[in-house]
């Protein structure tokens, strides 16, 4: 679905948007779509530079790119995980008061 509607190479990248209002879906069914299609091996990637959206990578190169994207994303999830537990510790236990 959604593969078949994006062009290969960053420069030609559509946004979410734009996707949404073309196959009239909401952006959870887009999201939920995209992430869908990647696991069946559809080299769909995301850039969030000077041309933000969704294409297709045209290489291997293009498709590390985004993996190390989504590797650096995994860290600061992690960090952010790790602070929020830090706060939980913090906090009283038990039923709010």
């Amino acid at each position: 679905m959604i593969f078949e509607i994006l062009s290969e190479g960053a420069e030609n990248a559509r946004t979410g948007k734009e996707i949404c209002k073309l196959l009239n879906i909401t952006a959870r069914d887009l999201t939920a779509a995209i992430e869908r299609e990647r696991r069946q091996g559809k080299p769909i990637c995301a850039s969030t530079g000077s041309n933000p959206g969704y294409f297709l990578a045209t290489n291997q190169e293009e498709m590390q790119r985004y993996c190390n994207s989504l590797m650096h994303r995994a860290g600061e999830i992690h960090k952010t995980r790790r602070a929020c537990i830090k706060t939980m510790k913090e906090l009283p236990t038990g039923e709010a008061q």
